[in-house]
């Protein structure tokens, strides 16, 4: 590995990432890398270097992160909630689609990069599951998977917040503190040790099996089972966290091309609608909970159905008193329905889409 090159590509990433902190920007360790590497590579045109294995220890350690909101109680609560979970997720993930295909069509792209850049899975988890897709553009997903973060963590706060859904704070029945873990230095190290075995192993065999995003899934699955049954895994250190977000952002840093992006006001446009109707859809999904469910206060529905991560959808439960453990079983039940069940359907689709549009040979174009 070139050593200068990586160093240089490094400080560029904490550059970014401080600064974005600096700007009480969301997910700053993540985006600010993001931004930074590719600003600084598209106008110094130097050769910036960051090593796959890096951005692979990233995605374990999210993976982990991911597991350790499951708990006995989400697990039950899945089960219980199964139908109207299975509902919500599908009918949002078809709108995001819809929305995908719809925003596509405007904006002259793609079909693959509309639908990524679209469903509500995660901007880490969907930018790794469009790259085992060919026909997918990793620029167009990364730009429609940030605008959209970055607006689902300002609208859904801002109108639960603010009482505009559910009437604010004191709405929530059933509100639960938020899922405290321990500390390592309070975790056995026969327990510490099985966690690592699991994210490692998890990670190997998960590269084994070729699970969509492995080394996200792998030890996503492998601590699952591991908590599931009844050991309680640490809360990793703040730096560790940040250090993933890094490697994770400088390497989609890397990968970004906005060159490529010739209709960047209508792409942005586009998006920016679209989200902000993906979070009016996911407040007709809570209303539907509302009524499928009889004892779930609209709050609480509206931000487990909202298109929002774990943590800030979690949060914000928190702040208002909605059902922080009900809120994290949809969150988290979406995750895995999207990272294990639509990588595969989607391709499938797209490339049937494409099939049908390809001219048959011998036929006049």
């Amino acid at each position: 590995m070139a050593w200068l090159p990586f160093l240089e590509t490094l400080i560029v990433a904490l550059a970014g990432g401080g600064l974005f902190t600096l700007l009480h920007v969301p997910l700053n360790w993540m985006l600010g890398p993001i931004a930074a590497v590719m600003t600084w590579r598209l106008s110094t045109k130097r050769r910036l270097v960051w090593p796959g294995q890096l951005r692979n220890a990233g995605l374990v350690v999210l993976g982990y992160i991911l597991a350790t909101s499951v708990t006995r109680e989400t697990v039950t609560l899945i089960g219980h909630h199964l139908p109207s979970m299975l509902a919500a997720t599908v009918l949002t993930v078809l709108f995001g689609i819809t929305m995908g295909a719809w925003g596509a069509k405007l904006s002259k792209g793609d079909l693959a990069s509309g639908v990524f850049g679209s469903v509500p899975g995660g901007l880490t988890q969907m930018v790794v599951l469009a790259e085992d897709v060919k026909e997918a553009d990793t620029t167009v997903v990364v730009f429609m998977q940030t605008i959209r973060v970055i607006a689902v963590i300002f609208i859904v706060p801002f109108l639960t917040v603010n009482g505009f859904v559910g009437g604010g704070a004191g709405d929530g029945t059933g509100a639960q503190a938020a899922h405290v873990l321990p500390a390592l230095s309070d975790v056995p190290l026969a327990t510490l040790g099985l966690f690592l075995v699991a994210t490692l192993g998890g990670a190997w065999l998960g590269v084994k099996l070729h699970l969509p995003a492995a080394f996200l899934t792998g030890p996503l699955l492998a601590n699952a089972v591991v908590i599931f049954c009844g050991f309680q895994p640490p809360q990793l250190p703040t730096v560790l966290l940040t250090l993933a977000q890094i490697c994770i952002g400088s390497s989609i840093g890397l990968q970004m091309q906005p060159q490529r992006l010739n209709n960047l006001r209508k792409l942005t446009v586009v998006t920016i609608v679209s989200s902000i109707l993906l979070c009016g859809f996911a407040l007709l999904v809570g209303a539907l909970l509302v009524w499928w469910n009889g004892d779930m206060s609209l709050t609480t529905a509206f931000l487990s159905s909202a298109p929002g991560g774990i943590a800030e959808m979690g949060v914000t439960a928190h702040v208002v008193h909605a059902d922080v453990t009900l809120v994290t079983s949809y969150q988290l039940f979406r995750i895995f329905f999207i990272l294990f069940l639509v990588p595969p359907l989607l391709r499938r689709w797209i490339l049937r889409r494409s099939r049908t549009r390809r001219p048959s040979p011998g036929t006049d174009t």
